[in-house]
């Protein structure tokens, strides 16, 4: 009925005549309150969620969606049952070989203990392996970030899991190091992701992926490693907007600085913190010194020979020299937790994630307050999240644009796939739009505003994936669209529903689009077609809907 060659062709054709990126179909429904909340806080609205919130409300929605745990016995068995495959050839050296592996292994890692990740670290004689096998946690972690975001109940959980993997972002194949010991960084973001914001700052400079990434497990005294320090400055913390270097020269002249709490750092806050986190390492059996070797354990480890124990002075606060273990960065983490510079930064960027690009200064104060007060709230993030839905600007039309990974699986979601990644191909076409799923190269993590992701190049991909989403060549997910809804279901009716799904109110136009585009008579009776050709046009209603601004907005 409808080839992919003959819909991307006549697509793009459309598109071309149109003078615009994307299309913008007459009689589309403009988004409801109900909708503007399933799509900026989960991954994209379904059928069921909005039954949901129907039924419960907005605002007991919400706290539900609060109250979930962080997982279920359904996602568990989901995870449990999903294979991912490992295959490499034959290598090795006299000392260690190993041979050919193809094969699809269960996500054995994910929950695995720690220490069982040591040895893919160790490149000693006789541990030799595929790199495949070295970094086969990380894998497991970027395979299982597609099923958990489409089916996940607790879907506001896993939004801001991804928020805080943006924020804290490692690149989990930088090298075997970050990769072995990924899965334990991932569960973090999701365990404190609409918790305390100091126990995820604590747990994250602790966390074994983040100390080899920003290599503060080499940092020892005289001198020490200032990557961690400065990106916990500039990009967990403080912000860049507080970098206040090119105006004081000096750390007295800070506003606040002689009352212990700067407004903003210098490079001399840099390099005290980066003192303040040395002996901060992993317990991966690495050399300590003459006699001692850190345990394997695969978790974190402080080595006291190896830390800077004289004064030190963070943004005005001075620390006492020889203090008890791990009390200099401990104290540099309390004071960045509580300090309204990182009280803003935070909370804009949640307010840029979850609302627009811009968000209204006002807007961001309040929530600024409300994280400031509820500093040592379990729930905190939680209760700045309240704030933010509870703003009139909430109610205002969508404005942020779904990036790649939201796009695909919000599309998997309303289209009610079942996910199918064996074999991470979705994170490939998700590269070739420039989302690197637990990859991203800079510490920044992925770009938020809109201009980062509507070149010409990457809305291609854009159509690209809403095309091929469903086809199951790159390995995604799989949705049988093909059954009918009574033997009385006519084309016209079978084609409106699918794009329904998507967003409610555009069946209508897209079937229309579509049957002009492809010379489809509505009135046909839908059973007529095969089973093939009802799953082709529903492929493309899909793909068609997909595109619309109604649906690549949230």
């Amino acid at each position: 009925m409808i080839t992919r060659r003959m819909f991307h062709t006549r697509l793009l054709a459309a598109l071309a005549l149109g003078g615009v990126g994307l299309p913008r179909l007459a009689g589309a429904a403009a988004a409801d309150d109900d909708a503007l909340w399933l799509n900026r806080l989960t991954f994209g609205a379904t059928a069921a969620s909005r039954d949901e919130i129907a039924a419960l409300g907005r605002i007991e929605w919400l706290e539900r969606q609060l109250a979930l745990p962080v997982t279920n016995a359904a996602l568990e068995a989901r995870i449990g049952a999903a294979r991912l495959r490992i295959s490499y050839p034959e290598g090795g050296d006299e000392s260690s070989s190993w041979p050919a592996i193809d094969e699809f292994r269960p996500l054995s890692t994910l929950s695995a203990d720690p220490a069982g990740q040591v040895h893919l670290v160790d490149w000693s004689p006789g541990n030799g392996m595929d790199y495949a096998e070295r970094i086969r946690p990380a894998s497991e972690v970027i395979s299982v970030s597609l099923l958990r975001a489409v089916h996940a109940e607790a879907q506001l959980r896993e939004v801001m899991t991804q928020f805080w993997h943006d924020h804290f972002s490692v690149n989990s194949l930088k090298d075997e190091y970050t990769a072995a010991f990924f899965p334990s960084h991932d569960a973090v973001m999701r365990q404190h992701a609409l918790g305390n914001f100091r126990d995820l700052l604590g747990e994250v400079a602790r966390s074994p992926a983040m100390l080899y990434y920003l290599n503060n497990a080499e940092s020892i005294a005289s001198p020490a490693n200032e990557n961690y320090a400065r990106e916990l400055l500039e990009l967990h913390t403080l912000g860049a907007a507080n970098y206040l270097n090119d105006r004081y020269s000096d750390w007295r002249a800070v506003p606040g600085a002689e009352d212990g709490m700067a407004e903003g750092y210098l490079d001399l806050d840099v390099y005290e913190v980066a003192r303040a986190f040395t002996g901060w390492t992993v317990g991966d059996g690495r050399w300590i010194s003459e006699g001692e070797n850190a345990p394997r354990t695969g978790r974190f480890h402080y080595v006291a020979r190896w830390h800077d124990p004289y004064q030190k002075r963070v943004l005005g606060r001075e620390f006492l020299p020889n203090r008890g273990p791990m009390e200099d960065g401990d104290e540099v983490l309390d004071i960045l937790a509580r300090h309204p510079g990182t009280a803003r930064f935070v909370c804009e960027k949640i307010a840029r994630r979850l609302l627009t690009d811009d968000p209204p200064p006002r807007l961001v104060a309040e929530m600024a307050e409300a994280f400031l007060a509820a500093s040592d709230a379990p729930d905190q993030i939680a209760q700045v999240i309240r704030v933010l839905v509870q703003a009139p600007e909430f109610a205002s039309p969508p404005v942020k644009l779904r990036r790649p990974f939201e796009f695909m699986v919000a599309l998997y979601r309303a289209a009610g796939a079942e996910v199918t990644a064996s074999e991470n191909g979705f994170h490939w076409m998700l590269g070739r739009a420039g989302w690197r799923q637990h990859t991203y190269g800079p510490p920044t993590g992925h770009p938020d505003r809109a201009e980062a992701w509507t070149g010409a190049s990457t809305l291609n991909r854009y159509v690209d994936i809403a095309l091929n989403a469903l086809e199951g060549w790159f390995d995604g997910a799989a949705a049988d669209l093909s059954p009918l809804r009574g033997e009385d279901e006519t084309l016209r009716a079978f084609g409106e529903r699918q794009a329904d799904a998507l967003v409610p109110g555009q069946g209508e136009p897209v079937f229309q689009a579509l049957a002009e585009a492809f010379g489809l008579d509505g009135a046909t009776p839908a059973r007529d077609a095969s089973a093939e050709d009802r799953q082709g046009l529903a492929r493309s209603a899909v793909t068609f809907a997909a595109l619309t601004p109604e649906f690549l907005m949230r």
